[in-house]
């Protein structure tokens, strides 16, 4: 094992900028990989990227008779870290006295790799990290260790290599005098171990289910805006991470029901490609749903209703299917016998048809129309759509008007008219949309007679894009305790409240590291300042983020990059 410095120094350069984490020479990393059955998240204690992290799941104890120099203090709040140890004042204590912190996985979900960076000190004691029980000295259950060295000081990023425990103690306690059970008098430090950091992979056996199932839309004839509602469970996993409700495999809802106080909201990607969580339950493993479903943009007859519902280790699953039909009322057929029906609208084209077919795709600039129905694009410009109507015997439809209309890709998010396009000679036709398009469905629409309460062909493109975000710094070039200050703006429908973004910044050639998170105002706008704590020359490299939110209608979006030579 490496041989290092006692993990209290510090180097001047780790510390240039805000939580940077320390990395101590000597370290390694070997994620230890996860069951190939089994899906896996990733609980993240104490820090992550310098960042400060939950200590949820972490409990601490006292070993043997509890004394005065025992400890076991949480500092993680404030850039520091879990720590136990046992340390002599004067006063006799008993051998195998000292403290312990104790990680304990969620019920079902044992540990199935990750890494832990831990530092232990044993001059006068044992300090050490073991799994799936408390081992002080050397043996199988042991990660690392100090027994009673007065040479033994470690820093160390361990790897877990034993998947299926349920259990990681971190524990210190002094050594005794063999012949008056007490430990040395003369005062010091015994022995310490420290958690700075640790992302604990955690398995997911369990698969998502839906209950109670109801609402207007199981109707035998649904019509106009139904309603529908069920209970999304993922009662033996880390919870309802996502749904997602379809008819005929287009969404009319999809995002997180519920963020948990925001800590169904990862906080990061693991190497692996998992989400990596704040909390040993992050998202509600019992989440109620309710959803409207606009049945006016279906034709009527029978079609199928499916609920996806997803847990927050990716795990996805179909929780509900099932035949639905929809019936929206038409005109009745006149009679001599009934009431003549108000009259129906113009005919909407030549020759207006009740089994129109309709189709479109994007239009991409400077090239012939896209071939797929996905565009991924950047917000605040102007997109094209092109289509063609014809009737069931493939004649086009001249003069008819597409009503097209979006439905941004946020929670609660209500479809409202674009534009409206008109059909040419050969049934084709064209529609810019405005370049405040944000991510989200278009629908066109084609109703065979102006006014009917159901369109007679329908066909929907999605489009993506990330979030618009700027940056710009006060000025490029600053100096030793010299402050830096930075301004942006978040473009797009800003939610009430505003929207929080992520500050990022790295020495040039390292890893980012996030420093700031400031919430944007009602216009979109945000600032934050840095002051430099170290004396240069260096070159930092920063940019703002935007994460993916259920109540914004943007992909994940990142700044263009700005650098600051400090001198």
């Amino acid at each position: 094992m490496s041989r290092i410095r006692h993990p209290r120094a510090r180097s001047r350069r780790s510390l240039a900028l805000p939580l940077l984490a320390v990395v101590a020479a000597g370290t390694f990393h070997l994620a230890a990989a996860a069951p190939a059955n089994a899906a896996v998240w990733e609980d993240v204690t104490c820090s992550l990227a310098g960042h400060p992290a939950s200590t949820e799941g972490w409990a601490k104890r006292f070993l043997a008779t509890p004394s005065s120099g025992a400890s076991a203090t949480n500092t993680c709040a404030t850039a520091g870290a879990l720590t136990a140890s046992d340390e002599s004042r004067g006063e006799p204590q008993s051998g195998g006295s000292g403290a312990e912190w104790a990680y304990t996985t969620p019920k079902g979900e044992p540990i199935a790799g990750g890494t832990i960076t831990v530092s232990v000190y044993g001059t006068y004691g044992n300090a050490w990290l073991s799994m799936p029980e408390i081992i002080e000295g050397e043996g199988s259950n042991t990660l690392v260790s100090c027994f009673f060295s007065a040479s033994c000081s470690q820093e160390r990023e361990v790897p877990i290599t034993k998947h299926g425990a349920e259990h990681v103690y971190a524990g210190a306690v002094c050594v005794a005098n063999p012949e008056t059970n007490e430990c040395r008098q003369t005062g010091g430090l015994n022995a310490e171990v420290t958690v700075s950091s640790a992302k604990l992979l955690l398995s997911d056996n369990s698969r998502p289910t839906a209950a109670e199932v109801t609402g207007s839309i199981l109707d035998a004839a649904a019509s106009g805006t139904a309603t529908l509602s069920f209970t999304a469970n993922d009662s033996e996993g880390p919870g309802v991470y996502g749904v997602a409700v379809k008819v005929d495999g287009d969404p009319v809802y999809q995002g997180t029901p519920d963020a948990n106080a925001g800590k169904c909201a990862p906080v990061g990607t693991a190497p692996e490609g998992s989400r990596q969580f704040e909390a040993t339950q992050p998202c509600p493993q019992s989440v109620p749903v309710s959803v409207q479903v606009p049945t006016g943009g279906f034709a009527n007859g029978q079609h199928t209703l499916t609920i996806e519902a997803e847990d927050a280790a990716g795990v996805t699953a179909v929780v509900y299917s099932a035949p639905i039909t929809i019936a929206n009322v038409v005109p009745p057929v006149s009679s001599p016998f009934t009431t003549p029906p108000s009259p129906r609208g113009a005919a909407n084209g030549t020759p207006a048809s009740e089994q129109a077919t309709l189709t479109a795709s994007w239009v991409t600039h400077g090239a012939k129309e896209s071939s797929t129905a996905h565009l991924a694009t950047h917000y605040g410009h102007g997109q094209t759509v092109t289509g063609k109507l014809t009737s069931s015997a493939g004649v086009p439809i001249v003069g008819a008007a597409i009503e097209v209309s979006e439905t941004a890709a946020s929670i609660g998010a209500v479809s409202h008219t674009l534009t409206v396009a008109r059909t040419a000679a050969d049934g084709t036709f064209t529609a810019t949309l405005p370049s405040t398009l944000t991510s989200g469905t278009i629908t066109l629409a084609y109703r065979s007679h102006l006014g009917d309460p159901s369109p007679a062909a329908v066909a929907r493109l999605t489009v993506s894009m990330p979030a618009p975000i700027s940056l710009s710094v006060g000025s490029h070039v600053t100096v030793w305790h010299g402050t830096i200050y930075f301004s942006g703006k978040l473009s797009g429908p800003i939610p009430p409240g505003g929207k929080q973004v992520v500050i990022e910044a790295r020495e040039r050639g390292t890893s980012w590291v996030q420093f700031a998170d400031p919430t944007t105002g009602a216009k979109g706008k945000f600032s934050t300042s840095h002051w430099m704590r170290f004396a240069g020359p260096a070159v930092y490299e920063f940019r703002a983020l935007c994460k993916h939110e259920a109540d914004f209608p943007f992909a994940a979006g990142k700044s263009r990059i700005v650098s600051v030579r400090e001198v």
